[in-house]
């Protein structure tokens, strides 16, 4: 889940842009040489010529450029505050174009690239010769610093995310949280990013998250069409952590109960407790049996997911994935795999059979219809094994026929089956 929720990020100077301009005309540059020198701030025409080329340019890569090369050849000047200032405007210009934006890849890394030059020389761009080089008063320049940081933390989170390094994007967001428990987005996006992580003994902490990023109110408040978005994202995730079939009226409505105590908590207090957690599917579900034995009688689809994850993420779990490399899962005594939607592509189906986040990805030969399908959706599969990963781990599994190999979901949701049925494939072998 990336998304961005109408968090708005602007280039950071804010109201002190107006004051950056650099001087020109008669009371600055020189007409003449025999013009009084010390009217001018500028060592001599090429420097003056320089620096006007520099701010009149709006392409902020090519303002680089002409800064570099300002410093380069004059690196004593008398408006090296100004100097300075400009060079950290024009970077995070740069950055903040990169936001909300999943591509291309250069605009990603130019954007990551020019956040992370303002956060490693933050006190170079933001030191007290450059506040009094631009003539900022002292609410002036508090107020820019605490936007530059934001803005920069926000960006590399985001661009992290977009690169699939959720670990990374963790740690920017939690700086956010870190210095303002008040920003929902940021909340938000932390949360998000924990969720991606795929590791389901972290799921409360993200949930806890997310229910944050919805109850604060006030300044630092989610726009109303992010809120909405992050309150039906908290159900979806929490709902399938939990194991609520939100079609069931009493179920939904004990969903609704349990969120609306949530925030209240989550309002009180940063960060969850030691000792937070909610209790999952698995095991909601395995409170419900005497033993293990039991449960795998009553779950023999979950007890054989289980058992083909533990074989695949184990050291020799290379070894037993040529094994079962094309085999049709699970057999037919047992069926098919229940699982939900957690996420919608192209030709393939992000879904939860063990893992709220995810743990099964279904490929498919032709185009999905995305329209009739939702996230969180529960539905029945069986599928040809194809690859998986191990941390965090994923099992992709090819469907050849969705009219024999899906229950669940409307025919819609699929292109015309394919005429003839793909052989039958071997059934996978037991992990000795």
């Amino acid at each position: 889940m990336q998304q961005k929720l109408g968090f708005g990020l602007t280039i950071a100077a804010l109201g002190i842009a107006a004051t950056v301009a650099l001087p020109s005309g008669r009371a600055w540059a020189s007409p003449s040489p025999q013009a009084a020198q010390q009217e001018s701030p500028y060592k001599d025409q090429g420097e003056y010529d320089l620096a006007q080329a520099a701010d009149k340019e709006t392409d902020p890569h090519k303002k680089l450029d002409k800064i570099k090369e300002w410093e380069q050849k004059y690196p004593d000047a008398k408006l090296a505050g100004r100097r300075t200032f400009q060079k950290a405007n024009a970077l995070m210009q740069i950055a903040t174009a990169a936001y909300g934006k999943q591509g291309p890849p250069e605009l990603l890394d130019d954007g990551k690239k020019a956040a992370q030059d303002v956060v490693d020389n933050f006190n170079t761009y933001f030191s007290d010769d450059v506040k009094k080089g631009i003539g900022a008063t002292d609410d002036q320049w508090k107020t820019a610093l605490g936007s530059v940081q934001i803005q920069a933390h926000a960006v590399l989170g985001w661009v992290d995310q977009q690169k699939k390094d959720y670990p990374a994007a963790e740690g920017e967001f939690k700086k956010l949280t870190g210095s303002n428990p008040n920003d929902a987005q940021s909340y938000f996006s932390l949360g998000s990013a924990i969720i991606a992580e795929k590791n389901i003994n972290r799921y409360s902490e993200a949930i806890y998250d997310l229910a944050r990023s919805t109850a604060i109110t006030g300044q630092g408040a989610l726009p109303p069409a992010g809120e909405k978005t992050a309150e039906d994202y908290l159900t979806r995730v929490y709902s399938g952590y939990h194991g609520d079939d939100m079609k069931d009226p009493k179920q939904a409505q004990q969903v609704k109960d349990d969120i609306a105590k949530l925030k209240q908590q989550a309002l009180a207090s940063p960060t969850p407790p030691p000792d937070f957690h909610i209790k999952n599917a698995n095991e909601i579900s395995q409170e419900q049996f005497k033993n293990q034995d039991e449960f795998n009688k009553a779950h023999p689809d979950t007890a054989l997911w289980r058992t083909i994850k533990t074989a695949l993420t184990a050291a020799d779990g290379d070894n037993y994935f040529s094994q079962i490399k094309g085999s049709v899962i699970p057999p037919a005594e047992i069926g098919m795999f229940k699982a939900k939607i957690v996420t919608i592509n192209d030709k393939d189906i992000v879904a939860n059979v063990d893992n709220v986040g995810g743990d099964v990805t279904l490929k498919f030969e032709k185009a999905l219809n995305a329209k009739v399908l939702k996230e969180g959706d529960p539905f029945e599969f069986k599928g040809e094994v194809a690859a998986f990963t191990k941390e965090p781990y994923m099992l992709t599994v090819t469907i050849d026929d969705p009219k024999e190999d899906i229950k669940g979901l409307p025919d819609a949701a699929f292109s015309a089956a394919p005429a003839h049925r793909a052989p039958v494939k071997k059934a996978a072998p037991k992990k000795k």
